[in-house]
């Protein structure tokens, strides 16, 4: 018996180890599952990769206008090198600023990267839970202000000189985080339903206008209180893609109050008013639009205006697009909306205004940003850091000046430590990275100035060069503000006047492509695939960690470098989607079209605009008394409610400045021949205004009793001057009708009433930041899963559309009449 037992037990014994190391294995893959796989480290460098190559590459809105509008006039080769172009040098100037926007005093926190910033340290929590009763409860001690702000870059800390920052980034208001994950998770999940109860189920709430449903029927009540295609008067929505777009629960309150103060001033007061007194012969229009118009009301033809190539025509028979005589004058002149005419005083105002600001109240930031970008620039070109040789007495490796240095033995009983020699070897990564951010700098630079040899625009070099120096100065002001408050300022009305103004009338691509190298270097530098992720690092890793694998020097390339690949990968993915998209929308267009009195199919009439004659075109234009619908090459953009608006916005700036041009539009006999001057006028004179009145209301302050009724009404008229920022009043002036202004009083509501019951609640900063993260998931994965389940049911030649009811009214959505 003793066989059969011994052969027992032995398998016993194995079927246990067996069962042992299941269980490790499953415990192991278990432990990866919740993240423990990678570092804090390695999940910064991670996601900063993902948001860059995630992120849309501004460069497209600007091919897909010219494609629509101009008709394709680059190939697909010469569309990557214009989006590789730009995004690369984007990147490389990114890689300039962060010396000037990370790690700095003047209340520089960049608001929306703190949402991500506590998310990812509070899923890394490396200290022991506080709640033994409930080990979901985020560790408090994990996330503080000390661990990844210095003394000096506290924004509790930041003096008079800097920007004034608001009690909610205070190091008490910040310290911890009392959110459980469980209710984030939670609320994540209700969330979700909600969107999907906004968009699918009751989209009625999106915008909800009290006017239009009150007198449904009355067009001007329906002009005044749509939310989409009106003033939005009284207009409210409850759809978090809106209202988290400002941030609410994060950005200071001080200045959400200011930028809502300027988009209450522009709907409620200034543009009802404008189109009531009929300022500019605003009448005959909407009252808020992103489209122009002629004359009689009607949205402004491009085809009329600007002659192209034969439609007729194949595209490889044209090498290049050349762009023809104007007819503008035999058609008729441009008129603006009342709202957008009075949005383009309030742009020039307001780049005017920040310009003086920081000149009057952060002059030592603005002189010591100045001096570190350029300092940047030249180390970009210095050769000197790689072959400087120095040599620090200390018994760990270290990277100093390219180099990698193995130190010897540095204890004081060793004799040999105070005669060795330190070998000093190159480090080859470092000069291959250095050798690498020149060339990306230079190829992109040479792509910008030699774009009329490679048959991409006919701007000049030097032009191009002008739109590049605008960018990268104007990336500190518009920096700054982005920083401190995160509003981005209207910076696409002086490039498109500029451009314009060198090419003059008749050439909208090439004033296009200057507002494209003007501006899309400043949106990437700012955005994730620049100053934002370095922004991240110096949030999430602590910067006084002694082991040297953590060390800044150590994650700095490996985070430019995840930046390059994921930026890289980004524009090919973009490249593609666009593509594949741009080929299907052309044969959707070659179809026949059904005419709606027969059910015949007719192919449309082209017009020849090459060779006709502009009085024929208009002619036909007008009395067209056939069946058959005549179709222009330039469809142009819509405003389908409210998607569309950047590109239409985009598409109306090249009309007035391409195709019209500067000249025409402040010539003597043009209406708005005095809009520049109004708004260098308003953004020269109110800033020195505040700051003047600050200064003489604390001199009269100094000199008058402390307890008298002067005294104190002096104080408060010194504070108000000194609260009041002009550009943050005038950027949200313009952020109609880019936005649909039914944001005005909910976004308001939303931003007050949330951070009150935080304070109510004794929440934290981390807590307000965990909060508004768990909302933007939600939201962003409730319309990625709607937009999936379309195109599967567009696919198999399904609708995806709920019963039409009061709250679902697919034809009338707002109840308004139409306008």
């Amino acid at each position: 018996m003793d066989g059969p037992t011994f052969k027992n037990s032995t398998f016993a014994d194995s079927a246990s180890n067996k069962q042992t190391i299941r269980a490790a294995w499953f415990q192991k893959w278990r432990r990866r599952l919740r993240l423990e796989m990678f570092t804090r480290e390695e999940m910064v460098w991670i996601t900063s990769m993902v948001a860059a190559g995630g992120s849309f590459a501004p460069a497209y809105q600007w091919i897909a206008t010219i494609d629509i509008d101009y008709g394709q006039p680059l190939g697909q080769w010469q569309q990557l090198a214009v989006v590789l172009s730009t995004q690369l040098f984007g990147w490389s100037l990114g890689n300039m600023l962060r010396h000037v926007f990370v790690g700095r005093r003047n209340g520089i926190v960049w608001p929306d990267t703190l949402p991500l910033s506590f998310l990812i340290q509070a899923l890394y929590s490396k200290q022991p839970h506080t709640d033994s009763n409930n080990p979901h409860v985020l560790a408090a001690s994990s996330i503080t202000v000390n661990s990844h702000f210095t003394d000096e870059e506290n924004p509790a800390e930041a003096d008079n000189k800097g920007a004034q920052v608001c009690e909610e980034f205070s190091e008490s208001e910040v310290g911890a985080a009392t959110t459980s994950r469980t209710h984030l998770a939670v609320l994540t999940c209700i969330t979700f339903v909600y969107q999907v109860f906004i968009s699918y189920i009751a989209p009625i709430f999106k915008s909800f206008c009290l006017l239009c449903l009150w007198a449904p029927r009355n067009k001007l009540v329906s002009l005044l209180g749509s939310g989409w295609n009106g003033a939005g008067i009284l207009s409210l929505t409850f759809d978090w893609e809106a209202l988290g777009t400002l941030q609410p629960l994060i950005t200071p309150l001080w200045a959400q109050a200011q930028y809502y103060a300027g988009a209450f001033i522009m709907m409620y007061i200034l543009t009802p008013i404008g189109w009531h007194l009929n300022w500019w012969e605003t009448q005959s229009q909407p009252i808020v639009s992103t489209n122009v118009f002629d004359t009689t009301g009607n949205v402004y033809n491009i085809s009329l205006v600007h002659r192209m190539r034969n439609p007729e025509a194949e595209v490889e028979q044209f090498d290049h697009y050349v762009p023809g005589m104007l007819m503008y004058k035999t058609y008729s002149p441009v008129r603006l909306t009342v709202n957008s005419a009075l949005g383009y005083i309030c742009s020039v105002a307001a780049i005017t205004a920040v310009t003086v600001h920081l000149a009057l109240w952060h002059p030592q930031w603005l002189r010591q940003a100045t001096s570190d970008m350029a300092h940047a620039l030249l180390r970009l070109w210095d050769p000197r850091p790689l072959f400087r040789a120095r040599t620090h007495c200390a018994d760990v490796e270290m990277h100093v000046d390219g180099r990698t240095e193995a130190l010897g033995p540095q204890s004081p009983h060793d004799e040999r430590a105070q005669t060795k020699v330190t070998r000093v070897t190159w480090d080859i990564g470092y000069i291959v990275g250095r050798i690498g951010r020149v060339l990306i700098f230079t190829l992109t630079l040479c792509v910008a100035i030699m774009s009329p040899q490679l048959n991409i625009s006919a701007l000049p070099g030097w032009q191009t060069l002008i739109a590049i120096c605008w960018a990268v100065l104007m990336c500190l002001p518009i920096g700054f503000v982005e920083a401190v408050t995160g509003f981005t300022l209207p910076m696409d009305l002086l490039p498109h006047m500029l451009g314009g103004l060198f090419q003059g009338p008749g050439t909208p691509i090439e004033t296009s492509y200057f507002h494209l190298w003007a501006t899309v270097p400043i949106r990437v530098a700012l955005g994730w695939p620049g100053v934002r992720s370095f922004q991240l690092a110096h949030h999430c890793c602590p910067q006084d960690t002694p082991n040297t694998r953590n060390h800044p020097r150590r994650q700095l390339p490996w985070l430019k470098r995840g930046l390059l690949v994921g930026l890289v990968w980004g524009a090919c993915v973009n490249h593609v989607s666009y593509t594949v998209f741009s080929r299907s929308l052309d044969e959707r267009r070659s179809l026949p079209i059904e005419t709606p009195d027969t059910n015949t199919l007719t192919a449309p009439k082209l017009i020849d605009f090459a060779s006709s004659d502009p009085a024929d075109i208009l002619e036909e234009y007008y009395d067209n008394d056939d069946d058959v619908p005549i179709v222009s090459p330039m469809l142009g953009w819509h405003e389908p409610g409210e998607f569309g608006r950047l590109p239409a916005a985009l598409s109306s700036e090249l009309v007035v400045w391409g195709i019209v041009g500067p000249q025409s539009i402040f010539s003597v006999s043009s209406p708005y021949r005095m809009l520049f001057v109004y708004g260098a006028l308003i953004g020269m004179i109110l800033p020195p205004l505040f700051f003047l009145t600050h200064r003489l209301c604390q001199r009269i302050a100094q000199r008058s009793a402390n307890r008298s009724w002067p005294y104190r009404m002096v104080r408060s008229l010194e504070i108000v001057a000194k609260e009041i920022q002009i550009p943050l009043v005038l950027t949200g002036m313009v952020a109609v009708p880019t936005i649909p202004a039914n944001f005005v009083i909910s976004g308001l509501a939303a931003a007050v009433l949330g951070q009150w019951w935080f304070r109510y609640r004794n929440k934290s900063l981390v807590d307000r930041s965990l909060y508004s993260a768990v909302l933007y998931t939600g939201t962003r994965v409730a319309i990625v899963g709607m937009f999936l389940l379309g195109q599967i049911l567009t696919a198999k030649q399904m609708s995806l559309s709920f019963v039409s009811w009061w709250g679902n009214q697919i034809d009338n959505v707002e109840h308004c009449a139409d306008i």
